[in-house]
């Protein structure tokens, strides 16, 4: 009988700009919002989050108290740009979007978290937005206009696929260049992936070991300058679950 494990949700946070939906300019964040940042900090400490190359660059360092996931076709020939710290801040490159979510999936399980969050860019949003099941989103009202070139999020939540879990509007406070309306959705249907294990543990065990078995080939393909990939015996898979619990 093989051993069925459930994955961590996958959650994004967004910042775009009302009504035309922008998230980025120029590689930047187009406003300042401390209330917003302030938000982002308080849902996203602890948990792995995933990002591409032009928002790490656009941060400018890894995230603390988080476990940076960053994307790129061309990560850095150095090994030693990846940082890993089990219990505190890290950073790991990888070129796909999979293998990312590989390791936000092993580092979330081995510090019981149930989700991971995935922050941007546009590309980013677009490559996981089949496996969202929660968005944090805020609406920036800002009379900017859209230009080429922006980064946008224009995703419009379908209210049959959807529900509102919390939605408050927000004064812009003195640090704030604009007022800001904040939403939670929810998923109705969710999307809920496994691993099954092909191996077989015993004792009883079986989700410690194979999590235990995951993060010493991480640290082992971090330490050969080797990018993390997930092994054969992870094949996942989706089943939608109607569900009233949050994910």
């Amino acid at each position: 009988m093989s051993t069925r494990i459930r994955l961590p949700s996958i959650s994004f946070v967004v910042a775009r700009s009302y009504p035309h939906n922008i998230i980025g300019r120029d590689n930047k964040l187009p406003w300042h919002q401390r209330t917003d940042l302030k938000r982002f900090k308080e849902i996203t400490f602890g948990h792995p989050v995933i990002m591409g190359r032009s928002t790490f660059d656009s941060i400018g360092r890894p995230l603390p108290g988080r476990a940076n996931v960053v994307v790129s076709k061309r990560p850095p020939n150095d090994p030693h740009v990846n940082i890993w710290n089990r219990t505190d801040t890290a950073l790991l490159w990888s070129q796909s979007a999979e293998d990312a979510m590989y390791l936000a999936d092993i580092i979330a399980l081995s510090t019981v978290k149930s989700e991971f969050f995935v922050i941007g860019g546009e590309q980013m949003y677009k490559l996981y937005g089949r496996l969202c099941n929660r968005i944090h989103l805020t609406q920036i009202f800002t009379p900017m206009k859209p230009r080429e070139g922006d980064a946008i999020f224009g995703y419009d939540a379908d209210g049959r696929q959807w529900k509102t879990l919390e939605e408050v509007e927000i004064p812009a406070g003195p640090q704030d260049d604009f007022p800001s309306r904040y939403t939670v959705l929810d998923r109705k249907f969710k999307t809920v992936r496994y691993v099954e294990l092909e191996d077989f543990y015993t004792g009883g065990a079986d989700r410690r070991k194979w999590i235990a078995s995951q993060l010493e080939k991480i640290e082992t393909s971090i330490s050969q300058g080797v990018p993390p990939h997930p092994p054969k015996q992870l094949q996942m898979f989706e089943e939608i679950e109607s569900t009233s619990e949050g994910s």
